[in-house]
C-alpha cells in the first residue's frame, strides 16, 4: 500500500505538522507495511527521522497540487493524508480532492480541513477537544480524543524522580522571539543549583543569554530529536505545540503557556482542568510556577502520573487502525 502524506514546516510555520506526518508514517509502516512517502511544502530542515522515508521538499511559492498530483500518479498512492497549515490550504482544493477520490485514493485529513469532510473518508483531530465549526456538511467519521495525539516519540516512559534538570522549549522557530528575554528571567529566578536545557529550534533566532547566569545554561542546536532530553528531564517549561504533549507522554512535570494571544485559551482550560501539567499566562508567570513547582514534589509527582495516564494510548497505533479499516 502506497501511501503519500502532504504537510507543511518552515519558519513561522514551525515543525509541529512535520513531527505529527513522522508519527504517521511511522505507524503506517510498522502496523500496515505501508510504503509511505512525504511531500513537504516549506523550508528544507535535517530530520533524522525523514530518511526512514522518501521524502521531498518544494517551495512555499511552488503549486502544492499540481506537485502533489504528480506524486500521486508516480508511486500511485491509494492513500492521502493532508496535514495542511491551516493558513495555507490551497482555495481550489475541492476539486483536487474530488479528483482524487473519483481514482480511487482514501483521503484522510489531520486537523485543519474539517470543513472539507464531505470530500474526505476520514478526518483525524489531534486533541482532546473538538467543536465543530458552524455549518459543517457532511458525515465522514471525525475521530479525537486523548489517545488521538500524533506523537513521534521513540521511548518508553518512566516514574519521575526528584532533580534540578529544566528543559526550555519555544518552539521549531520561536515565532514570538522569547529566546530574547526569557533566559534572564528564568536565570534570574530559578534555584541556583538548577541546570537549564535550552532548546534552539531549526527556524529559531539565537538566544540572548544572560551575562552572568547564576546556573549552567546548556544549549540544544536543532537536535533531529527531543526524545533523549526529555526522558533525562526532571522539569520542562515550554510553549503550547506537539512537544508539550510528548513531555506529557513522558510524565515531565510541565509548565505550558502560549504566547499566541488568546488562539489557545480554549485548549489550556481544558489542560489545567485535566491536572496534567501547570497552566501559565505568559512568560513571566510560567517562570514563577516553574519556581514554585520545583519546590513542591508533590505536585510533581501527581502531575507526572496523571499525564502518563492519560496519555498511555498514542494516537499512530489509532490512526493506523483507522486506515486498516478504511482500506478493508
Amino acid at each position: 500500500m502506497n501511501v503519500l502524506i502532504v504537510c507543511h514546516a518552515g519558519e513561522k510555520l514551525g515543525l509541529g505538522h512535520l513531527s505529527r506526518s513522522l508519527a504517521i508514517a511511522h505507524a503506517l509502516h510498522q502496523e500496515l507495511n505501508a510504503n509511505v512517502h512525504l511531500l513537504i511544502q516549506g523550508s528544507p530542515i535535517q530530520h533524522g527521522d525523514l530518511n526512514n522515508f522518501e521524502h521531498r521538499y518544494i517551495g512555499l511559492e511552488v503549486n502544492l497540487l499540481d506537485s502533489l498530483n504528480q506524486w500521486v500518479s508516480e508511486i500511485n498512492a491509494r492513500v492521502v493524508v493532508f496535514d495542511l497549515y491551516p493558513q495555507l490550504v490551497p482555495e481550489n482544493i475541492d476539486q483536487l480532492l474530488s479528483g482524487l477520490r473519483a481514482r480511487g485514493c482514501k483521503l484522510i485529513a489531520v486537523d485543519a480541513m474539517v470543513k472539507h469532510r464531505q470530500h474526505l473518508d476520514l478526518v483525524f483531530i489531534p486533541s482532546f477537544l473538538f467543536s465543530p465549526p458552524e455549518g459543517l456538511i457532511g458525515n465522514t467519521p471525525i475521530l479525537f480524543g486523548w489517545d488521538c495525539f500524533l506523537l513521534n516519540v521513540k521511548f518508553k516512559p518512566s516514574e519521575w524522580k526528584i532533580g534540578k534538570r529544566v528543559l526550555a522549549l519555544t518552539g521549531g522557530s520561536d515565532a514570538t522571539g522569547l529566546g530574547q528575554h526569557w533566559p534572564t528571567l528564568l536565570s534570574e529566578a530559578l534555584p541556583s543549583d538548577t541546570e537549564l536545557h535550552w532548546v534552539i529550534g531549526p527556524y529559531a533566532q539565537a538566544p540572548v543569554w544572560p551575562a552572568f547566569p547564576k546556573f549552567p545554561i546548556v544549549d540544544h542546536q536543532s537536535p533531529s530529536s527531543l526524545d533523549d532530553l526529555m526522558v533525562h528531564s526532571h522539569y520542562a517549561v515550554t510553549v503550547y505545540g506537539v512537544s508539550f504533549f510528548e513531555l506529557l507522554y513522558y510524565g515531565v512535570p510541565t509548565i505550558v503557556f502560549s504566547p499566541y494571544g488568546n488562539k489557545d485559551d480554549v485548549e489550556l482550560s481544558a489542560v489545567a482542568e485535566a491536572g496534567v501539567a501547570v497552566v501559565a499566562r505568559d512568560e513571566v508567570e510560567a517562570v514563577a510556577k516553574l519556581k514554585e513547582l520545583m519546590r513542591d514534589d508533590t505536585l510533581a509527582v501527581a502531575l507526572s502520573q496523571r499525564a502518563r495516564q492519560k496519555m498511555s494510548v498514542l494516537g499512530g497505533h489509532k490512526f493506523a487502525q483507522a486506515v486498516a479499516a478504511l482500506m478493508a
